[in-house]
């Protein structure tokens, strides 16, 4: 497969006339917007606008990139509110973090070691406050002045009462308490909040962190059996983009047309922040560096490279470590995405720089509604001598190694899901009204999706909207079979989407109009979100968990603590004190572009023993 995925569109721009027709015609219920009739190439990037927000100049590469200290995954941890300075040259301003004033600490559990971990809402009032979408599936005002949140281990392998279902969260003052099992390999896995219809404000806020999952080959001791880089040599990186107001508080909004408390189905920032800081340098001495790199943004993808072209090491994506080290000039990450990186700076001098850069193309839509295009990420400086280090051969099957990957194959058991955009005219004065649904149906349709603990399941996810979507599904281990380009437009038409609410999801065989490419090496291990390029379908490969590997029943019914709020089918908050809580069981899948998964990205699945 080509890295550099085909990218269109943001909002509406790329539905064409036909989906302006469409949206015209409009009544109250969702109507589905056709894809342009062939597939669109991208535009050469626009220059800025006064249509679209922009941060004040800033000088990049002038603060020092900031390390989150490393703790046990134990105790309790408080989702909190705090200043922060994003960069030197803007005023500090109000933020979220986990223990800290933004983002969170890196988290370290052992495989197979139960962590017990508490998370306390002290927010307080919301930082984007002005930015709820009380249009949303049940967010109200209150949201803005006593914000829900609940923490999901994005990849981790874990009990209905400790993924941080997005029905059940907590306000202020309110103490979730969840069960870790960390019952898989070792990973780069991160938690965030995952509250419903405000996730995206509540990470872009600040709530998000890393999670080191470690086991007896991948210590992240100086000693580790695989010769990793450890210690010092280790580096976080979260990469997110950015807006930033004068006054250096975030801005969420992208067009300046649309009104302010609308999920504007998008945001892309135009500068880039690592660990919390606007474009920071960091000083590396002439050996070898291990960087977990998360691409925790809302919606932007980023194709990384060096400005020097230097190679990569690819040694392991979302859910653990590849067969050998990928030697790549260039790695594309959309957003949930995580990729395990080692680079080779013995040959920096004293002083000298090379920067990371982002090479990805903006889609047609972003063309259309003039978003600037993100290149410069951060900076690398020389800065002397390090210790003798080199790129191991192997990673796994080996001795003293985890197995190998098994192969890929296609099983018997076969599913397509659809990705569809349509126009939600019930919000018509967000001006470019759009939601994106999962096979025509809204998150919290009764149509939930059934699979079986311990089985092996193909799923075709047919994208027939101009956008890229990251699919993430909870719980499953999944790898990459192939993506193939599909005329959506015939796809489209043959089997024209019914009223929204009754499920679509024909098979996309017989509309290819190109071969199956498999994903690149750097992507063919274990994952839990995967990209799925417009005009494609994308299989994959889905493995449910078996009870005795889980040590769980998947399908427990999620138990509602008396400081919780959970949401009801009909999107409103009921405590335990205002009668019995609905009975919520099973996980979620959706689209990791976190204002795709608020309205309405998202579906509910159960998982039987």
């Amino acid at each position: 497969m080509n890295e550099n995925l085909p990218r269109r569109g943001f909002l509406l721009g790329a539905f064409g006339l036909a989906g302006m027709a469409y949206m015209a015609a409009a009544a109250a219920d969702p109507v589905p917007l056709p894809p342009p009739p062939v597939p669109v190439p991208p535009l050469p990037a626009p220059t800025l606008t006064p249509l679209n927000y922009h941060s004040p100049p800033l000088q990049p590469y002038v603060d020092e990139l900031p390390i989150p200290e490393t703790r046990p995954v134990a105790g309790e941890l408080a989702a909190m509110s705090g200043t922060h300075r994003y960069h030197r040259d803007l005023p500090e301003t109000r933020s979220w973090g986990f223990g800290r004033p933004v983002l969170g600490p890196n988290l370290e559990a052992w495989r197979d070691q139960v962590a017990h971990i508490a998370f306390r809402n002290e927010l307080g009032t919301h930082v984007l406050a002005p930015h709820v979408d009380t249009t949303m599936h049940g967010v109200t005002d209150l949201d803005r002045t006593d914000p829900r949140f609940t923490v999901h281990l994005h990849g981790g392998t874990n009990a209905p009462g400790s993924d941080g279902h997005p029905l059940v969260a907590w306000r202020n003052g309110g103490r979730p308490r969840f069960e870790y099992t960390n019952r898989q390999d070792a990973a780069t896995l991160w938690y965030h909040d995952h509250a419903m219809g405000i996730t995206r404000l509540n990470i872009q806020a600040g709530l998000a962190g890393m999670y080191y999952l470690r086991d007896e080959f991948d210590t992240g001791r100086d000693d580790n059996p695989l010769g990793l880089p450890s210690g010092e040599f280790e580096i976080p990186l979260i990469v997110q983009d950015r807006t930033f107001n004068a006054d250096g508080s975030l801005q969420p909004m992208v067009a300046t047309y649309i009104p302010q408390g609308y999920n504007q189905s998008g945001q892309l920032g135009d500068v880039c922040c690592v660990n919390g800081v606007v474009w920071p340098r960091f000083e590396v001495r002439r050996t070898v560096y291990r960087f977990r790199l998360l691409n925790g943004s809302n919606s932007r993808p980023y194709i990384f490279e060096f400005s020097n072209g230097m190679l990569f090491f690819a040694i392991g994506g979302d859910l653990g470590l590849l067969d050998t080290p990928v030697p790549t000039p260039s790695i594309r990450v959309s957003p949930g995405e995580r990729v395990d990186l080692l680079v080779d700076f013995s040959g920096i001098k004293d002083g000298e720089t090379v920067d990371l850069i982002n090479t990805a193309k903006n889609d047609l839509g972003n063309t259309v509604f003039m978003v600037p295009e993100l290149r410069p990420i951060m900076r690398f400086v020389g800065a002397g001598d390090g210790p003798a280090h080199s790129i191991p051969f192997t990673l796994r099957g080996g001795p003293g190694q985890p197995d190998a990957l098994p192969p890929v194959y296609r099983p018997n058991a076969k599913r397509t899901m659809t990705l569809l955009g349509l126009n939600d005219d019930a919000r018509a004065a967000a001006v470019f009204p759009t939601m994106m649904s999962l096979n025509n149906l809204a998150f919290l349709s009764s149509d939930i999706d059934m699979a079986r603990a311990g089985t092996v399941e193909q799923w075709d996810l047919v994208n027939t909207t101009p956008f890229d979507h990251p699919i993430h599904l909870h719980l499953a281990r999944l790898r990459v079979i192939a993506r193939q380009p599909i005329l959506t437009s015939a796809y489209f038409f043959a089997n024209y989407p019914p009223k929204f609410g009754t499920r679509w999801a024909p098979s996309a065989d017989g509309f290819a109009i190109g071969p199956e490419q498999g994903p690149p090496p750097w992507e063919a291990g274990w994952k839990d979100t995967v990209e799925c390029p417009t005009d494609t379908v994308t299989r994959v490969l889905v493995t449910w968990p078996s009870v005795e590997e889980l040590g769980f029943d998947p399908d427990t019914a999620v138990p509602i603590p008396p400081d919780a709020e959970a949401m009801s089918p009909t999107g409103e908050g009921m405590t335990a004190a205002m009668g019995p809580a609905p009975e919520i069981h099973g996980y979620v899948w959706h689209c990791h572009n976190l204002d795709h998964a608020d309205h309405d990205m998202m579906q509910q699945i159960r998982i039987q023993p």
